[in-house]
């Protein structure tokens, strides 16, 4: 009998991860696989914008909300250089999703 595994999502920017985009969904694919997850999709933020909230982050935090998972996996620096800093983005994901991130080294 197959084992139902905790749901995680993914969250990556584009404008970071530039045409490696595939190779970064594969690194959290693989990472979620080898921590008991299951990867059930990664957000895609095209580049940062002006917004205090990213759209694909606020995606994501409703997201984790509806399906009660509580882990996003991410690339070192995804959720950086944005116009609201890391910390507050990392406070909401906590507060509104009920979730933590792991960022995965570059």
């Amino acid at each position: 009998m197959n084992e139902i595994l905790p749901l995680a999502y993914g969250y990556i920017r584009l404008d970071l991860a530039g045409r490696d985009s595939t190779s970064c969904e594969q690194r959290l694919l693989t990472f979620a696989r080898e921590h008991g997850y299951q990867l059930a999709a990664v957000f895609k933020e095209q580049a940062p914008q002006a917004a205090t909230l990213p759209q694909a982050f606020i995606d994501l935090v409703h997201e984790c909300r509806r399906a009660e998972a509580h882990m996003v996996i991410t690339l070192c620096g995804h959720l950086a250089g944005m116009s609201m800093p890391r910390l507050h983005l990392l406070s909401v994901l906590a507060a509104r999703g009920d979730a933590h991130v792991c960022e995965l080294p570059k």
